[in-house]
């Protein structure tokens, strides 16, 4: 057997539900940007709202949003943690949440200063931390063998993050000589804790049988448990298993939800495997617009096919994610379009949403039959009200919200959505 991938970082759980996809959906379906990795070192995590916000104050809320979420965090959320534990004394919480504040503008220097002298004290959060910077190399110089020893003292200290920090070093050999079966063991003791990275790696050591003995059923568990807290790379392992029928009986279905939640999150593998499945669909008419195909058109193109069939420009400011327009006589009965694109001077298109208003749910059927007109039964559904359609290189959704009076229709191209997200 080869060796795992070095990949993000208790008795099996349980397979998500309609429950836990309900949640996935409404969250993917609910928010235009998602949620940002959950690798990401020190950035805070955007939540679902359980609507979709209108796209033109994408920008300003997603900033507001994410300021209002710069709050003290476990900085070993670098490769492992989504859900910070901090374990610092209280008398400590101040200087540590200013290590935190510091880490966050990118003062490695401080972070490090004072995270040095809590850990020295015992403090087991900062001994996790300050692992993550020798690990990553900030503000001091990358050493991997002080990296396994904080991340092994933060572990032995009770430390959840330090726990799947350092299983990682040991899975992956580095700083220290490679030893699956411990790996195991401390990812095992992390995923028991609920750190979703942890839950993900130790099923990825069941499924290879590395460290542990192979299992199917073992595998797709821990993938369950770290993909009902969205842990994409879960979500696209879980989701390929849904599709075999790998220690989970086969459901097409659950396997498209997962396997979009983890593409439109930019999981590369997510993405083809949506591909794959959509067969003669892939680059179909129905994944086009005013003669363009969705999945290969710039913003100045957009710009000008749109202006031609009528839609009357809104906002249309390049420093913007998206651009809004009154629709008119492109698509009558809507209220409001938006284009949104992808970072870089190309522009590549990212998503387009179209908002109309829906004042009872007999509207809404009508609507509901027109899109099935177009692109035939849905691929996944949850409910009545939200439909996803997967067409491979697009992928469109709708969803109805009785309590706005409005049903939105959305085209999304994986390959460039999750690069909507403003950095």
């Amino acid at each position: 057997m080869g060796r795992v991938p070095p990949l993000p970082v208790a008795g099996p759980g349980p397979h998500p539900g309609r429950r836990a996809l309900a949640r996935a959906l409404c969250l993917l379906l609910g928010a235009a940007l998602l949620c940002l990795p959950l690798y990401a070192t020190a950035a805070p995590q955007a939540s679902g709202t359980g609507k979709i916000p209108s796209p033109s104050h994408l920008d300003d809320k997603a900033r507001a949003q994410q300021k209002a979420r710069q709050k003290p965090i476990d900085v070993a959320a670098a490769r492992t943690a989504k859900k910070p534990q901090a374990q610092q004394p209280k008398s400590s919480g101040s200087s540590m949440e200013e290590a935190t504040r510091a880490y966050t503008r990118g003062d490695f220097a401080t972070a490090h200063r004072i995270w040095e002298q809590h850990a020295k004290q015992g403090d087991a959060q900062a001994m996790s931390n300050l692992g993550v910077l020798y690990d990553l190399g900030q503000g001091v110089e990358q050493d991997s063998g002080r990296a396994v020893h904080w991340f092994e003292s933060a572990a032995k200290a009770g430390h959840p993050s330090g726990m799947s920090n350092y299983g990682r070093m040991l899975e992956q050999g580095r700083g220290v000589e490679a030893d699956p079966k411990a790996a195991a063991e401390w990812f095992d003791k992390a995923a028991r804790q609920g750190v979703p990275e942890a839950q993900y790696n130790l099923g990825l050591l069941y499924e290879h049988g590395r460290g542990v003995a192979q299992s199917d059923e073992a595998a797709a568990a821990w993938y369950s448990r770290a993909a009902t807290q969205q842990q994409t790379n879960a979500m696209a392992r879980l989701g390929h298993m849904y599709r075999l029928g790998r220690g989970v009986p086969r459901d097409e279905e659950r396997a498209t939800l997962l396997l979009y939640g983890a593409a439109m999150n930019g999981i590369p593998t997510a993405i083809a495997e949506l591909e794959e499945m959509a067969g003669s669909a892939m680059g179909s008419p129905a994944g086009q617009m005013l003669g363009q195909r969705l999945d290969n058109v710039d913003r100045p193109t957009m710009r000008k096919v749109l202006r031609e069939a009528g839609a009357i420009p809104i906002n249309e400011e390049n420093d913007r994610i998206c651009d809004i327009y009154a629709p008119n006589k492109f698509t009558p009965g809507a209220k409001e379009l938006s284009a949104c694109y992808g970072r870089g001077d190309s522009a590549p298109l990212g998503f387009v949403k179209i908002d109309y208003p829906v004042r009872d749910r007999q509207i809404a059927e009508k609507l509901k039959e027109m899109i099935e007109e177009r692109f035939g039964p849905p691929s996944a559904s949850e409910g009545e009200d939200s439909q996803l359609w997967n067409l491979g290189s697009v992928v469109v959704a709708s969803r109805y919200v009785p309590t706005h009076g409005q049903m939105s229709l959305m085209y999304m191209m994986p390959r460039v959505y999750f690069k909507t997200r403003r950095p």
